[in-house]
């Protein structure tokens, strides 16, 4: 590593420092740019029972530049992706012993009634068709805790933890199948909604296929293969996805893009069938050439830049490092997104990172799960690319493969 390498790096860490500092005197838990319904405040009067007042009240929190929550009585709270974004990352820094209570923490907030282990979100949500009450799973949140129980298990190999996967498994095989035919099959988002959204179901699939290179458990794998098949053949000519199958869903935007591609990097591995490669690099391309500025800076869709959100940033220095093979200097361009955001989007006295920059505006409100636990794990997983860091010793791999080939207990 040269000079001007070694000193980015530093920086990368200094910045992870900060942040992690931050979360850790926040104990992991903050505010939500959805939370806006729990309000007590909101919750105790008559308007919390119109739909309409629900979603304008749902959306001012989640739009306002300024912070309304102590003053609306919005409680700090823990969210379960945003934990499990957390565990996966205090896990790549060897960790284990907080990774663990948050995975304690995880337990008691499980949702209930449908068949396996699963995890929702810890507020209302209201869409501008029905309201999602605390207590409902989704196949997204699930999916997440699901592979950092994983990445805790293949640190540790204590089997409860893929025991608790193969029971989340059973959650979204069991309640959420929206289609299945002869070829393919599409994974809805929770319970109830009939909604086929790219990611989500790419998701569930990657998962699929992540317990089979464990198990070797052949139904894994069919259910996988024909998920993956529904997600490719959604892809349009030019290498994008839409969000959805939906009119209002056909929008192609940067973050989902980078889930997308995670997704279908990381099944390959896990399956080693390599039949969507091409198409893979492709759409890479077209995620590289479309949602990002020359120095780092991310675009949210693809024919706009703004808002600038923490989450693109995240996503993508997730996204480059996942394409290492496939895109020339990959693991540099992930080091200057995150320089990038800790230039424009990270708090100088209390480290941690805005949410949101618009042409107007800049939305500091420091949340939780959408802000600190998605660049948490992405400074984790890049510095644990680059090794470095001095709670990571020497470098490790944490590539799908190398992770499953520790998994079995081989040596990367």
């Amino acid at each position: 590593m040269n000079d001007s390498a070694g000193r980015e790096i530093e920086r990368v860490e200094t910045a992870f420092d900060m942040l992690s500092g931050y979360c850790a005197k926040m104990r992991y838990a903050g505010w939500d740019n959805f939370d806006g319904l729990n309000s007590t405040l909101f919750k105790g009067s008559f308007f919390y029972r119109s739909a309409v007042l629900r979603l304008v009240w749902t959306q001012f929190f989640k739009k306002s530049p300024v912070n309304f929550r102590k003053i609306a009585s919005v409680p700090h709270g823990y969210n379960p992706k945003g934990l499990a974004l957390f565990i996966s990352g205090l896990t790549y820094r060897k960790r284990h012993v907080e990774a663990e209570e948050l995975i304690e923490q995880l337990r008691g907030m499980c949702c209930h009634g449908y068949s396996g282990i699963s995890w929702g979100y810890n507020f209302d949500w209201q869409s501008r068709t029905f309201l999602t009450p605390v207590g409902t799973p989704n196949l997204v949140t699930t999916v997440f805790v699901l592979n950092a129980l994983l990445d805790h298990y293949g640190a540790s190999m204590k089997d409860e933890y893929l025991d608790l996967a193969l029971d989340g498994c059973r959650f979204f095989l069991e309640n959420l199948v929206l289609h299945e035919d002869r070829e393919t099959l599409c994974f809805g988002y929770m319970p109830g909604a009939d909604a086929r959204v790219h990611n989500v179901n790419m998701l569930g699939a990657t998962l699929l296929a992540r317990i089979y290179r464990l198990t070797g458990e052949n139904s894994y794998l069919e259910k996988s293969r024909k998920s993956m098949t529904y997600a490719m053949r959604a892809l349009r000519s030019d290498y994008s996805w839409p969000y959805g199958e939906k009119n209002f869903q056909q929008f192609v935007d940067n973050f989902h893009t980078g889930f997308n591609l995670v997704s279908l990097r990381d099944w390959m591995e896990y399956t080693g069938d390599f039949t969507w490669e091409n198409m893979f690099r492709k759409a890479a391309r077209y995620f590289v050439e479309t949602f990002w500025l020359e120095d780092g800076c991310p675009k949210y869709y693809q024919d706009s830049l703004y808002p600038i959100d923490i989450h693109c940033s995240a996503q993508g220095i997730v996204t480059f490092l996942k394409l290492s093979g496939y895109e020339e200097q990959s693991v540099s361009k992930a080091v200057k997104i995150a320089e990038w955001a800790i230039d424009n989007m990270q708090d100088k006295d209390e480290g941690f990172f805005y949410y949101q920059k618009t042409r107007w505006y800049a939305n500091r409100i420091p949340y939780i799960r959408w802000s600190q636990a998605w660049m948490y794990y992405a400074l984790s997983l890049l510095l644990n690319s680059v090794g470095g860091g001095k709670n990571t010793g020497e470098k490790q791999c944490f590539s799908p493969v190398c992770s499953l080939m520790k998994d079995v207990r081989a040596s990367c």
